[in-house]
């Protein structure tokens, strides 16, 4: 080959290089290696992505536990206990509508699943305050499940003593003692009852006779003395309250079961029990001191005004 056509050849392979055209490579010439694209990531599952959401749940981490139940739902819209999870994501945000539409949700895809069912009641009663209905959803629940009916004993009893269904409360006082038959709790919602049917008298002689058998803890003293105050037997009701008094302070909690602030209930209750008696003076201390504890009550004014009036008689 001649230099001058060597030269024509170089410059015509530069010209393809400089704007961007390949040329045929020489037989001689080295390949350099392909470069392949990226293996893409593969998508989670519905069933990664729920697991993802629970232990986002455990750790509470409540917007990643969300993003990671919804995102589950985009990729398998019926499946139910992403539904269940999330209403409990939203309960705890306090988005209570969010939380029912998709709890119900989950009790209609998985009518069988009793936590479905127990969580819906949750949504009802702490939600929504409707306690009817959330005693239906725990009934519901404990029916496909009778094992949860020990963990969903205080808020079926709760529910029930809020909507006033005194039959309910019979029932579930009887769950509990034949399921605790020696535990003496069982008397306290037995006594709850008798009251709530309109029987002190009895509930004085079922609780009497009880602790004189038994003894009992505060929350036993606290009914019998409710109970004697239905009577208006207030000297009798100062002594069950005072009892109730001695007990929690020597460490007693049983009155937290029937009560949701037991030492400001029982500061006014002990209190609404000496002004009756004439203890003026007692009566003051014990109303203001259920007022530093937090009670908010609509009559509690007006019974500290009479017990301060007593006092200067």
């Amino acid at each position: 080959m001649t230099a001058a056509l060597r030269k024509g050849t170089v410059t015509f392979i530069l010209l393809l290089v400089l704007t961007g055209c390949t040329a045929a490579p020489s037989p001689a010439a080295v390949s350099p290696s392909p470069t392949l694209p990226p293996t893409p990531t593969p998508t989670p599952g519905p069933a990664v992505l729920y697991e993802q959401g629970l232990a986002c749940q455990q750790a509470g981490d409540w917007a990643c536990a969300g993003a990671a139940f919804s995102r589950t739902l985009e990729l398998d819209p019926g499946f139910a206990p992403a539904y269940r999870a999330r209403a409990a994501v939203h309960l705890a945000l306090g988005d209570g509508p969010a939380a029912l539409q998709d709890a119900q949700t989950a009790v209609m895809l998985a009518p069988e699943d009793a936590g479905a069912s127990a969580l819906l009641g949750e949504v009802l009663r702490r939600a929504f305050n409707d306690p009817l209905q959330a005693l239906d959803a725990y009934d519901a629940a404990v029916r496909r499940d009778p094992s949860l009916a020990a963990a969903l004993f205080s808020a079926r009893w709760e529910c029930a003593v809020a909507a006033a269904r005194s039959d309910r409360m019979a029932e579930l006082a009887a769950e509990y003692a034949r399921l605790h038959p020696d535990d003496p709790m069982r008397m306290v919602y037995r006594g709850r009852t008798l009251l709530a049917q309109g029987l002190p008298r009895v509930a004085i002689r079922v609780l009497g006779e009880t602790i004189e058998q038994e003894g009992g803890p505060a929350a036993l003293w606290f009914v019998l003395g409710e109970a004697y105050a239905a009577e208006e037997a207030w000297r009798e009701a100062v002594i069950c309250y005072e009892q109730a008094r001695a007990l929690m302070e020597a460490g007693d909690s049983s009155l937290g079961v029937v009560s949701g602030n037991p030492a400001a209930d029982l500061a006014l209750a002990l209190g609404t029990a000496y002004l009756y008696a004439g203890r003026c003076g007692d009566a003051e201390a014990a109303f203001r001191h259920a007022r530093a504890l937090g009670l908010n009550r609509p009559d509690l004014p007006t019974l500290l005004g009479q017990a301060m009036i007593c006092g200067q008689k």
